[in-house]
């Protein structure tokens, strides 16, 4: 289960809440008005070959050298 971020439309103060997807609980914030979920940043992460810029430099040397020893 995901922790989801609300902010306040009036006060402008975010809580984080850890409830599972298909929920969608109704937050009250502290100064009474009703809470609005909100996109938080999302961290990501790459693996694997093809993401760096070495790693396109690499394969494109690769491709040169096998094309010149063919001819």
């Amino acid at each position: 289960m995901p922790f989801y971020r609300y902010v306040c439309e009036t006060c402008g103060s975010e809580k984080r809440v850890f409830h599972g997807m298909n929920e969608n609980p109704t937050i009250v914030c502290d100064c009474g008005s009703q809470m609005k979920r909100s996109i938080g940043r999302v961290a990501v992460v790459f693996k694997g070959s093809g993401f760096y810029v070495t790693d396109n430099k690499k394969n494109e040397n690769k491709k040169q050298t096998k094309g010149e020893e063919a001819a």
